[in-house]
């Protein structure tokens, strides 16, 4: 057992220098955004304490209609670029979804079945960045 715990360790070490020395390790990443007057967004919040390149979101969906008709997430980056899109199942009230760390970047929820985007947010994620 003890031996388990030892390379538990040595691993977890291996990815936090591999990262740090590769210069996309953030620590204690945050997320900036306003939801308040979002009809689909009830809460968008950081889920882990240090990410590389991207962090990690957990986005909670309203129960409105407008909420219900979303189909697709896609995450936009600040020049334009798709960095991720999610799948959303009817119903489904919370999604996992990552955004580009340390920079700005739009949240696009849209129905995929007639082609409309039903809203989009401005995301923040921001983080101490080591190295």
């Amino acid at each position: 057992m003890r031996h388990t715990s030892w390379r538990h360790v040595l691993v977890v070490a291996m990815v936090v220098l591999v990262f740090a020395f590769g210069g996309c390790l953030t620590l204690d990443p945050s997320i900036t955004t306003e939801t308040s007057d979002s009809s689909v967004f009830d809460g968008l919040s950081a889920t882990e304490p240090w990410t590389g390149s991207g962090v990690r979101v957990n986005a909670t969906l309203r129960s409105t209609g407008d909420a219900g008709n979303v189909t697709q997430i896609t995450v936009i980056k600040a020049n334009g670029q798709s960095f991720q899109t999610i799948p959303v199942d009817p119903g489904q009230t919370t999604v996992i979804l990552t955004v580009p760390a340390n920079q700005n970047s739009s949240i696009v929820a849209s129905n995929t079945v007639n082609s409309t985007t039903i809203e989009t947010v401005n995301v923040t994620a921001r983080g101490n960045k080591v190295l």
